[in-house]
């Protein structure tokens, strides 16, 4: 996942990438969700060391319509497990939903994207 110092991403999320599915930007292809850009990459645990994960997280997509936070959650070597987190808490941040894998997480995802959709289509 580390090479030196630059971050390398899992493969389904660099799959994912590749064919097109997500965007970097609020309003793309998994909205309400988007990807963060390299540079907005961080490690909500360094940010806000008081949360309560102990584990290594890495943040790498935001809900647009909340402060919601995708991570990868870190064990030893590849991500064990994707974390939503809500930032900018009082803590920093809380937990509000772990995923076995970033394809469980991804089904959360298409969830989100119907309920978003039907909201549209509604308004």
């Amino acid at each position: 996942m580390c090479n030196g110092n630059k971050l390398t991403m899992p493969a389904p999320y660099r799959w994912v990438l590749e064919k097109g599915l997500a965007g970097f930007e609020p309003w793309t292809a998994l909205q309400p969700w988007y990807f963060l850009r390299e540079a907005e990459v961080f490690a909500p645990t360094a940010t806000w060391p008081a949360g309560p994960s102990k584990a290594r997280l890495v943040a790498f997509a935001r809900r647009q319509d909340c402060d919601d936070i995708a991570c990868f959650e870190f064990g030893s070597g590849e991500p064990d497990s994707v974390v939503v987190i809500h930032g900018w808490t009082e803590e920093g941040y809380s937990i509000d939903s772990r995923h076995a894998s970033f394809w469980d997480w991804m089904k959360t995802v298409i969830d989100d994207i119907a309920q978003w959709m039907s909201c549209e289509c509604d308004g």
